[in-house]
């Protein structure tokens, strides 16, 4: 019997145009009268994540900024502070790297400097509670993850870069086609997913994951049930037990309805 859902957002339970299923909040309300929990793991944020669901946000759990910030029953449960030293070493590196912004992440909001509009059109769609500084250095919060929006490819671009300075002390992970994330060491959405099973003697064969990007691994291996998006990569369908049908074909809805609710 499942317990316990967890799927990414972008590529997987949003459409081609960032929205949710329309059957969404009638598919959730019909879980939680069976006790399913529902957990939305994202590289998004919380206050981001919180505007989405507004309708029923209280009745989720959220995985946020691929695991750094955790909540559940509406109470921060985990967060990971990234030492300050390190958090401007970065900072420092990445000025070097050339068609790339970066985006601090903490507590109080997102941080960034002045930056074109192009690069504004895809912060924004992650990061609505933002602030735009002078020097990302003198930011006074406590940054958990740090955002690269790299426009140049971030798996060809910052990722060679980064993974090979830092990526013996920090993760530093490809989290979409311009997007890179570093945080803590072992900070992934699998280990976030398996702080709640823990929190809630959920077993791997009681969870049902979805997901379609390289950020998403860990966590689909958290579970028996794990589900690849159609529209995933070639190379990422083997971390999948089975396959869900496209995001645009409302996959992950459609597999809820067959395997939990049995419609």
């Amino acid at each position: 019997m499942i317990k316990l859902i967890a799927t990414d957002m972008d590529g997987t339970l949003l459409d081609e145009n960032g929205q949710l299923p329309k059957e969404f909040f009638d598919t959730l309300n019909k879980l939680i009268k069976k006790n399913v929990k529902f957990v939305v793991a994202s590289g998004r944020s919380y206050v981001n994540l919180k505007e989405t669901f507004k309708e029923m946000k209280d009745k989720l759990y959220y995985i946020c900024d691929n695991g750094a910030f955790v909540v559940e029953d509406n109470e921060i449960s985990s967060v990971e502070i990234i030492d300050k030293k390190e958090v401007n070493n970065i900072i420092k590196v990445c000025s070097d790297i050339k068609d790339i912004q970066i985006v601090l992440c903490g507590k109080k909001g997102a941080y960034q400097t002045e930056c074109s509009d192009e690069f504004n059109k895809e912060i924004d769609k992650y990061y609505n509670k933002k602030y735009i500084v002078e020097d990302l250095c003198d930011v006074d919060d406590d940054i958990f993850k740090i955002a690269i929006c790299d426009l140049g490819n971030s798996a060809k671009n910052s990722y060679k870069v980064l993974e090979q300075i830092f990526g013996h002390d920090l993760s530093v992970v490809v989290s979409g086609a311009v997007w890179l994330d570093i945080m803590n060491q072992n900070i992934n959405k699998g280990n976030a997913l398996e702080k709640i099973q823990n929190d809630f003697n959920i077993s791997r064969g009681e969870t049902m994951v979805f997901g379609d990007f390289y950020n998403d691994v860990e966590m689909l291996k958290k579970a028996h049930y794990s589900f690849v998006m159609e529209n995933a990569n070639e190379d990422m369908k083997q971390y999948g037990n089975f396959i869900a049908k496209s995001n645009i074909e409302n996959g992950v809805i459609e597999a809820i309805k067959e395997y939990v609710l049995n419609e």
